[in-house]
């Protein structure tokens, strides 16, 4: 219990750097930004035929590969510096043990990528406020983007598609898409921590990069089946249908690709903060195997 207190309270320090970071307050301004301008055009399609908006833009957003494509590099900028050994590590990592620390490394990962999920759904929605109306259905506005051309007319960035109108209600869209959207960020925190602390090198920020561009490549007809190792798309509701079925990718394939992946991350990356004492550990095996040799 005192290691969780401990790991707890690491996490918080790291939370703490990093709601005050200007590179992290930079990105963010930029995403909203960004989030701002596509959801321009549903305005003005909304003041145009005098009807409401309901607040369900998320599942669209995240489901459009250009925009999932923007969200999750702002994801592998947040982890970019891991694995968060600041000044700050020098004089916690006595005090706390490797245990709490490493453990707070994961809980903050995994509380980062909530909180930015967070982010992206309330930045999702407060461009609407004045153009919103309230309901569970997906209203008129997103079923005329779905099913008509009124998206191309009104110069519409991102895709609304008629599948997830027709397959899904909008409350749970809304809900699958914001839990596979954290699962995808921490799953990318996890490895790049994991990857960087392991090398020492920006190894793991490199590697997350490669799986936020996979989407993309992925999107224009690359190697299709490779959806099925990456967690940018498995993280879209709409890969669950069509084409992805001939390559058994399913939604439960992508809940258990992350319940799966995050559990396999979260207790590498608590392993990789005793590498040093591993290596000693085999060495010195080592040295009794050469000795028992001679």
């Amino acid at each position: 219990m005192a290691d969780f207190i401990r790991a707890l309270r690491i996490s918080v320090y790291n939370l703490r750097r990093t709601i005050s970071s200007i590179r992290i307050l930079t990105v963010l301004l930029i995403i909203a930004c960004f989030i701002t301008q596509n959801l321009q055009a549903v305005l003005e399609f909304s003041d145009f035929v005098k009807i409401g908006i309901t607040p369900y833009s998320f599942p669209h957003l995240v489901n459009d590969y250009v925009c999932q494509l923007v969200m999750m590099a702002g994801a592998v900028i947040l982890f970019c510096n891991a694995p968060f050994e600041d000044d700050g590590y020098f004089y916690m990592l006595p005090r706390a043990g490797k245990r709490s620390w490493a453990l707070g490394q994961v809980i903050y990962i995994v509380s980062a990528s909530f909180l930015y999920v967070m982010f992206l759904l309330l930045m999702s929605i407060l461009p609407l406020i004045g153009h919103m109306e309230f309901g569970s259905e997906w209203g008129k506005i997103w079923g005329t983007l779905a099913k008509t051309d009124a998206g191309v007319q009104f110069g519409l960035l991102f895709s609304v598609t008629e599948y997830m109108i027709s397959n899904y209600s909008p409350i749970f869209a809304l809900a699958v898409s914001v839990l596979l959207e954290w699962c995808c960020v921490s799953w990318l925190g996890l490895m790049i921590y994991f990857l960087n602390k392991l090398t020492g090198k920006a190894v793991g920020t490199c590697v997350g990069a490669f799986f936020v561009l996979l989407d993309i490549c992925i999107s224009n007809d690359w190697m299709p089946w490779a959806n099925r190792f990456s967690p940018i798309t498995l993280a879209q509701i709409n890969a669950y249908a069509g084409y992805n079925l001939k390559y058994h990718i399913t939604f439960q394939y992508g809940i258990a690709f992350f319940i799966i992946g995050i559990f396999v991350l979260r207790v590498l990356s608590i392993l990789v903060n005793y590498r040093e004492k591993a290596e000693n550990w085999l060495q010195k095996l080592e040295v009794k195997w050469i000795q028992k040799q001679r």
